[in-house]
């Protein structure tokens, strides 16, 4: 089985004008406030970089409680950058359908976030499935991209043999590598001209 695995955010989707700090102040910050998790910009990007564990709020509380907290509100940032039409499809990526094979979506933030997104942009019927980190109830939260486990489970599911995994970042392609797969970096929102040679692959 050939298996195509996409990357959501800046691979598929263009988030206008998106700010890092301001995405931290929304999600994370109020959370971990609420919870007395001691958390600043720097540590929470370590802890999306994998460089410290993303189970660090359980030191001070619940783990799974934090993330589902910060998904919640991950997907109200979603639908207030949708609504003030800051959430934009790639052009071409509606080409994904001329593919052969199985088509999946995987991304670091939630189930829910990723539907939201591909769902109101129209395209959430190109893929047969979509994961984020919190499948299974976050039994991969430790194994996110870069690291590779999420993506060997997606393959244990799918039976893939060929398995390629486009995305824009090096965490994406650090994945594919430790889970065997070939990685296709995107450069800034290109995926047409990507899909177009991948097609040429059947």
């Amino acid at each position: 089985m050939r298996c195509w695995i996409f990357d959501v955010d800046d691979t598929l989707v263009e988030y206008v004008d998106f700010d890092f700090e301001e995405w931290y102040m929304f999600i994370a910050e109020p959370v971990a406030m609420e919870m007395n998790i001691p958390l600043n910009l720097e540590t929470w990007r370590a802890m999306l970089d994998g460089r410290i564990s993303r189970k660090y709020p359980g030191k001070w509380g619940d783990w799974k409680k934090f993330w589902r907290e910060v998904d919640k509100r991950n997907l109200e940032y979603r639908k207030m950058m949708f609504s003030q039409g800051r959430l934009k499809k790639n052009r071409g990526v509606e080409k994904i359908s001329e593919l052969r094979g199985i088509k999946i979506a995987w991304s670091a933030s939630s189930k829910e976030c990723v539907e939201f997104v591909l769902e109101n942009l129209g395209i959430a019927n190109l893929f047969n499935a979509i994961f984020g980190k919190d499948y299974m109830d976050y039994k991969f939260i430790e194994d996110i991209k870069p690291r590779p486990g999420l993506l060997k489970e997606i393959r244990r599911i799918y039976g893939c043999e060929e398995c390629y995994v486009i995305g824009d970042s090096e965490k994406d392609m650090k994945a594919a590598e430790g889970a065997n797969c070939e990685g296709i970096r995107v450069e800034n929102g290109n995926i047409e001209s990507i899909i177009n040679s991948l097609i040429s692959r059947r």
